[in-house]
């Protein structure tokens, strides 16, 4: 009876290995305010080092799966979510950034279908965008502003997303900086 119980133990590990249960590395940041700064490939913006209480937890630069270079600020601590077959850590507030080639309105338009929310034109600051409300505590928005896609996500928080996208600031700028207008989107090639 004991072999039947550590085949059943050794079957259970592999399984749980091999479902991926074992939860992804939390984000940290591999990034400084002055990496950020210095960074011109297309334009950053951020909430500055905290944001409502918040503090900003990571500031990562990535490439994605397509080649395409990603800035991604996230503010407060990360709380796992999903699934055994597919976990990642989300923050309650995130900024995520990339070249307007990346993500351009158009693709996001030809992927509407397989949102699971209702998608609503918005204006922040003067540039269009597109909301995903999933509900009360979870929505995203993204926007085109000069050469950048900005994609603002809030998970599991109170914070009204239009109103954090209004709040952006480049990170160039201090954070009390008066807000202007964002730069009409400029299409780029990656």
């Amino acid at each position: 009876m004991a072999g039947v119980g550590l085949i059943v133990g050794i079957a259970m590990t592999s399984t749980s290995c091999f479902l991926g249960e074992e939860p992804p590395p939390r984000p940290v940041s591999n990034w400084t305010v002055e990496d950020a700064r210095g960074f011109n490939e297309f334009p950053l913006y951020w909430l500055g080092e905290g944001y409502e209480g918040l503090p900003l937890t990571s500031m990562r630069g990535s490439t994605d799966g397509d080649g395409v270079r990603h800035v991604n600020f996230s503010y407060g601590e990360p709380t796992l979510a999903g699934s055994a077959l597919s976990q990642s850590w989300l923050p309650p507030l995130e900024v995520d950034i990339q070249p307007y080639c990346g993500f351009s309105p158009e693709e996001f338009l030809s992927h509407e279908e397989s949102y699971s929310a209702d998608v609503r034109n918005v204006e922040i600051r003067g540039v269009s965008g597109y909301l995903r409300l999933y509900s009360s505590q979870e929505a995203d928005l993204s926007l085109w502003a000069g050469g950048s896609a900005i994609h603002v996500s809030t998970w599991k928080s109170e914070f009204d997303v239009e109103d954090v996208a209004d709040d952006l600031i480049p990170i160039a700028e201090e954070t009390n900086a008066l807000l202007q207008p964002f730069p009409q989107p400029t299409a780029t090639s990656c």
